[in-house]
C-alpha cells in the first residue's frame, strides 16, 4: 500500500513531462508550418496524422503492454516520442512531418492507456473519481506549462527536439520508480461493441467524440488561426495558455456541479455557453472573456462525459469502456481538423469557430432529445 501511495505522484510527475513536451509540439508544429508557407489544409492533415497515431496506439496498446509490461512499454514509447521529434528536423515537408506526427500520436496514446489503466485498476469506487480529477488537472496543467515554457524553447527544430528528448528521458526515468503492474489482458478483452451499443452510456460516448472534435481542432488549427491574424509566436502561446488554463481552473468546480445537479444538465449548459463564446470570438466581442469561457466549457466536456459513461457499466468493464472512450475521442480528433481546415482554406479563418458552433449545437440537440425522453419515461412510470 505504501509503495502504491507514492507511485501515484511519481506517475503523475512522469505524465507531466510527457504533457509539457506534447503541449509545446502541438503549438509549435502548426507555427513552423505557417512560417514555411504550408497551406491550411496541409496543416490540418499534419494535425490529423497525429490523431491517426492516437487511434493506432490505442488499438495496439494492450498487445504491447502484454508483451513488454507496463513500465517497460511506457519507457519505450517515451524514447519513440523523442526520436520522432528529432525526426522533424530531418526535412520540413508535408509527408515526412505527417509521418513523424503519426509516430508521436502512437506514443502518446500508449502512455495515456497505461496511466489511465493504472489509475482505474488501483483506485477504489470512492477514490477513483478523485484520482481521475487529479489526473486530468495534471494533464491540463502540463499543457499550460508547455505553452508557458514555449517561449524559452529554441526556435531551431533540431535543438527543440533535443530539449524534448531530455524531458522524455526524465519521464522514462520516473516511471521506472513506480510499483504499478497491470493484469494480463485476455485476447478478447478489447471487444468494444458492448460498450458502443450501451444505450445508457451513448450520450457520454458522444460527448467524448464532441470533445475530441473541438479540442483536436483547437490544437491543430488555433495556433495557425492566431498566426494568420498577425500575432507572433509568443502572443499565440499566451492565447493558448489563457484557453487551457481556464480549463484547468474549471475542472474541480465543474466536477462538483456535475455531482450535485447531474452530468446531463451540466453538459447541456456547457455546450450552450460554448456556442455563445464562439459567437463572441467571431464578432471579436470581449475576446479575452470569450476565450476563458470557451476553455472552461470545452476542456471539461471529456472528463464529465467519461465519468458519465463509466457509471453505466460494471466495474470489470471500466477499463474497456475507458479504451472505447479514448478511441471515439481520437476519431473525433482525427476527422474534424482535416475537414475544418479544408473549410477554413476555402471560406476563411472565422469558419473555425463557426464549425465549433455547428458541432456544439448538434450535441445540444442530442442532449435535449435525451432529456425529454428521460422525462417522458419518468412521467409514464408514475402511472
Amino acid at each position: 500500500m505504501g509503495a502504491r501511495s507514492y507511485s501515484f505522484p511519481i506517475l503523475l510527475t512522469s505524465l507531466l513531462f510527457v504533457t509539457i513536451s506534447l503541449s509545446t509540439l502541438n503549438t509549435q508544429v502548426p507555427l513552423w508550418l505557417v512560417h514555411n508557407e504550408f497551406p491550411v489544409w496541409q496543416i490540418g492533415v499534419v494535425g490529423s496524422s497525429y490523431f491517426i497515431g492516437n487511434l493506432v496506439g490505442t488499438i495496439m496498446a494492450n498487445w504491447v503492454i502484454g508483451k513488454f509490461n507496463a513500465k517497460r512499454t511506457y519507457s519505450y514509447v517515451c524514447i519513440l516520442f523523442a526520436l520522432a521529434t528529432l525526426g522533424l528536423s530531418l526535412a520540413i515537408d508535408f509527408y515526412s512531418w505527417s509521418f513523424w506526427r503519426f509516430i508521436i500520436g502512437i506514443a502518446c496514446a500508449i502512455t495515456w492507456v497505461i496511466v489511465e489503466s493504472c489509475i482505474l485498476v488501483t483506485g477504489t469506487v470512492k477514490t477513483r473519481s478523485k484520482m481521475l480529477a487529479v489526473y486530468m488537472t495534471t494533464y491540463y496543467l502540463g499543457t499550460v506549462l508547455g505553452q508557458a515554457l514555449l517561449r524559452y524553447f529554441p526556435a531551431n527544430v533540431l535543438y527543440f527536439g533535443l530539449v524534448i528528448s531530455i524531458l522524455m528521458a526524465l519521464a522514462a526515468l520516473f516511471i521506472l520508480l513506480t510499483h504499478y503492474k497491470l493484469p494480463k489482458k485476455k485476447k478478447n478483452s478489447f471487444n468494444l461493441m458492448p460498450m458502443l451499443i450501451n444505450k445508457q452510456a451513448r450520450l457520454g460516448l458522444v460527448g467524448c467524440v464532441i470533445a475530441g472534435m473541438i479540442i483536436g481542432s483547437i490544437y491543430s488549427l488555433l495556433p495557425a488561426y492566431y498566426s494568420h491574424l498577425g500575432y507572433d509566436d509568443s502572443q499565440v502561446a499566451n492565447w493558448m495558455i489563457l484557453l487551457i488554463a481556464s480549463g484547468v481552473i474549471a475542472q474541480f468546480p465543474v466536477g462538483w456541479f456535475a455531482d450535485k445537479y447531474g452530468k446531463h444538465i451540466l453538459l447541456l449548459l456547457e455546450m450552450v455557453i460554448a456556442v455563445i463564446a464562439c459567437f463572441m470570438l467571431i464578432i471579436d466581442f470581449l475576446p479575452i472573456l470569450a476565450t476563458i469561457i470557451l476553455g472552461a466549457t470545452i476542456y471539461t466536456v471529456y472528463p464529465i462525459s467519461m465519468a458519465w459513461a463509466c457509471e453505466c457499466v460494471r466495474k470489470q468493464d471500466i477499463v474497456v469502456m475507458n479504451q472505447t472512450m479514448l478511441l471515439v475521442n481520437t476519431l473525433g480528433s482525427l476527422i474534424a481538423p482535416a475537414i475544418i481546415a479544408l473549410v477554413m482554406d476555402k471560406l476563411g479563418n472565422s469558419y473555425l469557430f463557426i464549425s465549433f458552433i455547428i458541432i456544439s449545437v448538434y450535441f445540444v440537440w442530442l442532449l435535449l432529445k435525451g432529456l425529454i425522453k428521460n422525462r417522458e419515461h419518468r412521467y409514464a412510470g408514475s402511472f
